[in-house]
């Protein structure tokens, strides 16, 4: 996946591969114009050694000229083909130089070579930042295809981060443009949004994007892409428990991935192969693939926050063999690579399951130490420690428990007072609608409320205006003088109040998931509906629902 960003930002740098006759670089070149350094470099794109002299070539013809135009090319072909420490040197030469131009598209592109870089330096947060002062470049041309080739790279990014809605979001819209316009965009835009469906799970949507994926792929002629797609599919099967195909996908897809040495992907796929066999029992076969990801780890410097699962397993192999020394060792590495990954994924590291925490660490490292030195002090130590969590935890759960059905009791009482007193109250002394309209439109509100029309999907100002027989503006009027509330405010709040009566007075809607709560009072989504429903009820849905539950058996038990 890392060769893929870097091969983008190196698309942009030169779209079209033309061919050239191979010359030896040590050859005469004063003569030679800047079109034959760009052919040269990307002819040799694959000897970096061959390009990187060639993009230096260009670099001192174009500084002699002083022509800033080729001074960037020549840097953006230098950050591609020099080693990972050199290129933040040419990194700064390149803005500095991208700057005076003062053109967007150079800027914007230049930013976006500069991301690539520290992508390809898994410094994914410094790469979305730059990738978004690219787009804030880029947007203002008119290049539709730099402007997607960002909302790519952005994407990409946030799936790294954990941010799989917002890629969503993304690569949806690249999706949209790049299938009329470019097939490799396309595709490599599908198999992104296949990853992100599978981490959210929504399996259906991404076996549906790897199928597509396959059969556009050998449509197309690009068979490279195949793997990518069986791999994604595999991954999506391991999350269903499918593991036996999971593992069939994953081994076909490996040998693409050692060819064009794509180590990210690759170690990602031995990573789920250690998984599923580790599932299946197998765990011999299954630490063989996870000492594969830990030295892929350690070669490539590479690292993401689900691979940690990996070094969990290893350390509890080797503790259940009493292999001490090896279970020592990778609790070692594991909290070198907690170190890492904190330092870069601090929004998804936080989300991953840890089974062993930093602290747990730190008292697992020193047991293993004290037993090899026969010394089991440490044992008692931890046992106490652990009870005092534990209690310490039951005592916590209780009052929280407690403090629970308080405000559920208050809730009730609430409700039952707002309940007696039912009659809404009206504000004769509205000073921004006449009289004879005022009365005209609560009569058609309080028509809207009894027929609940509010429950319609997608309920908003301008559905609620039309229905009243007027305009957004007497309509937001009538509502702010007469309910006291924002129009989105109000229209939430009838929703709310009508899922709570339903919940309240029939049983069948408590077994009811948020999502169908959600779409029987006419949310957009089901994350909008539980902020309002907290909000305006003071907890969650489900915490509303399991203490009418608990309240109603309760008075069961008294009957009985």
């Amino acid at each position: 996946m890392n060769n893929f960003i870097f091969s983008i930002a190196f698309t942009i740098f030169s779209l079209t591969i033309v061919q050239a006759k191979q010359i030896n670089p040590v050859d005469s070149l004063s003569n030679k114009n800047y079109q034959y350094f760009e052919e040269k470099v990307i002819e040799f794109r694959t000897d970096s050694i061959k390009a990187q002299q060639f993009a230096k070539y260009w670099l001192k013809k174009a500084n002699e000229e002083k022509n800033l135009i080729q001074q960037v090319k020549a840097y953006k072909a230098l950050i591609h083909f020099v080693d990972k420490k050199y290129r933040m040197i040419y990194a700064d030469s390149l803005l500095e130089k991208a700057i005076a131009t003062k053109n967007n598209d150079i800027l914007g592109s230049a930013y976006l070579t500069i991301g690539a870089a520290h992508y390809d330096n898994n410094e994914y947060t410094k790469a979305l930042d730059l990738y978004i002062l690219a787009n804030n470049y880029i947007a203002k041309t008119n290049d539709q295809y730099l402007i997607h080739k960002v909302k790519y790279t952005i994407a990409l990014t946030k799936y790294f981060l954990g941010y799989y809605d917002e890629a969503i979001a993304l690569l949806n819209q690249c999706m949209d443009y790049f299938k009329e316009e470019n097939d490799l965009g396309y595709l490599k835009s599908m198999h992104v949004i296949a990853l992100c469906y599978t981490q959210i799970e929504r399996y259906d949507h991404s076996s549906y994007f790897n199928k597509l994926g396959m059969e556009l792929s050998s449509e197309y002629e690009m068979e490279d892409m195949i793997p990518y797609f069986k791999n994604a599919e595999g991954i999506n099967l391991f999350k269903q428990k499918d593991y036996e195909n999971a593992i069939k996908l994953l081994k076909e897809s490996k040998p693409q991935f050692e060819k064009v040495n794509d180590y990210a992907t690759l170690i990602t796929t031995q990573f789920y192969l250690g998984k599923c066999y580790w599932e299946i029992s197998e765990k011999n076969t299954a630490v063989t693939y996870f000492t594969k990801v830990h030295d892929g780890i350690q070669t490539q410097k590479y690292s993401r926050p689900d691979l940690r699962e990996g070094y969990e397993m290893l350390i509890e192999y080797f503790g259940e063999t009493n292999e001490l020394k090896k279970e020592l060792f990778f609790i070692k590495k594991l909290m070198e690579f907690d170190k890492e990954i904190n330092q870069e994924f601090k929004y998804l590291s936080y989300k991953i399951h840890k089974e062993y925490d930093t602290k747990t660490l730190l008292e697992k490292k020193r047991k293993i130490e004290n037993e090899l030195a026969s010394n089991r002090k440490i044992y008692f130590l931890v046992v106490t420690l652990l009870i005092i969590i534990l209690l310490g935890l039951n005592g916590w759960h209780l009052k929280s428990k407690k403090r629970e059905k308080e405000k559920f009791n208050q809730i009730m009482a609430e409700l039952a007072e707002k309940k007696k007193s039912a009659v809404i109250s009206t504000n004769s002394q509205n000073t921004n609608l006449s009289p004879e309209l005022t009365k005209s439109l609560l009569k058609n509100l309080e028509k809207f409320e009894k027929q609940k029309k509010f429950l319609e999907k997608d309920m908003n100002l301008a559905k609620l205006a039309a229905l009243l027989d007027t305009n957004t503006k007497y309509a937001s009027l009538i509502i702010a003088e007469q309910r006291e509330k924002k129009t989105t405010t109000y229209i939430n709040d009838l929703k709310i109040d009508y899922i709570v009566e339903l919940l309240i007075s029939n049983n069948k809607f408590r077994n009811y998931t948020n999502k169908a709560l959600s779409d029987e009072a006419g949310f957009g989504s089901t994350q909008i509906f539980t902020l309002c429903f907290k909000n305006k009820i003071g907890m969650s849905p489900t915490s509303f629902i399991q203490q009418l539950k608990s309240s109603n058996q309760t008075q069961q038990n008294k009957l009985e």
